[in-house]
């Protein structure tokens, strides 16, 4: 983990940290050669494949209470199995938790955000 990570995840209770750390080390596994980027004033990780809003994936949210994994393009995507939450014109999220993360739907959410990214970005 990079100082500036364990610096931005320091204000956050211990069980979120947990929690956030597993879920980057699958979005990791789930994206590989992504980019990530800390975003600390926005309190978020991104994961892209490209600059800017247009390169990005997904993002990792931690909170007091918890971590949001956030989709950019997840009002696009299918929530067959109903696990994105919101109403926002482009994005979705899902609460994570530690049973979320080893659960096929969500690897299956994972990966058809990255197949829909590739389909619709050009790379």
């Amino acid at each position: 983990m990079s100082s500036a990570l364990a610096i931005f995840l320091g204000g956050y209770p211990h069980p979120v940290r947990e929690l956030f750390l597993e879920a980057q080390f699958l979005l990791e596994r789930e994206l590989p050669g992504s980019h990530q980027e800390l975003d600390i004033p926005a309190k978020m990780l991104a994961f892209s494949y490209g600059p800017g809003y247009k390169g990005m994936v997904c993002v990792l949210l931690p909170s007091q209470r918890g971590v949001k994994l956030s989709f950019s393009k997840g009002a696009e995507l299918s929530n067959k199995h109903g696990l994105l939450e919101g109403a926002g014109k482009k994005t979705r999220y899902v609460e994570l938790s530690s049973s979320l993360l080893k659960k096929p739907e969500l690897l299956e959410l994972i990966r058809n955000a990255k197949l829909f990214h590739e389909m619709t970005s050009g790379s």
